[in-house]
């Protein structure tokens, strides 16, 4: 059985507003899922924080993981657990405690829920550079996000600001950075 490969294009995805900036929904399972109505298993985005100080919505039962593309980050989760975050480094709580944030950023956010597992990683990929990935026991979705440069997936280009999908992922992935540029992804590896 082969792998279920798709492309999203920036005109795909929905943005809408939040109280720090924007944020852009880039996937979302179940397909017919609401974030607002928490019935999902996972869902990828990536947010603009505008202002020096938010705090994050709480979502309680929600995995999370964030890293940023830009900028410096630093938040506190509850009382006492402090992060600082600098581009491509990710941080992964629980959704539920309290947390503030302090720094203007783009950031990449997988959350999930409802049963889903997974992990996120975040890179700067230099000129001609290659990585292999392979999904572990039970992981059977992959997610990159190009939010510069462009890559190569099997013989999919995906270019700066689109997504690409792998359901029922089984079998490794070679990703390579065919631009002149450095190119900047997140990856997220779920088990749903």
């Amino acid at each position: 059985m082969s792998n279920k490969i798709i492309v999203k294009k920036a005109e795909n995805f929905i943005t809408s507003k939040w109280s720090g900036g924007s944020t852009t929904e880039l996937y979302i399972y179940p397909s017919e899922a609401v974030y607002k109505e928490g019935n999902f298993q996972c869902r990828i985005s990536s947010a603009t924080v505008e202002v020096d100080k938010s705090e994050f919505t709480s979502l309680p039962g929600v995995k999370r993981y964030l890293s940023i593309f830009s900028g410096e980050l630093k938040m506190i989760h509850g009382e006492e657990i402090e992060v600082d975050l600098n581009p491509y480094e990710v941080d992964c709580f629980d959704g539920g405690i309290p947390t503030v944030s302090y720094g203007k950023v783009v950031d990449f956010n997988l959350m999930l829920k409802n049963g889903a597992d997974g992990e996120m990683q975040a890179k700067e990929m230099q000129e001609g550079e290659k990585l292999i990935l392979e999904p572990t026991e039970g992981e059977n979705l992959l997610a990159v996000y190009v939010k510069s440069g462009c890559i190569q997936i099997k013989e999919r280009i995906v270019g700066e600001g689109e997504l690409f999908i792998c359901e029922d992922w089984r079998e490794e992935l070679e990703i390579k950075n065919v631009n002149t540029e450095k190119a900047g992804i997140g990856i997220c590896k779920v088990k749903l």
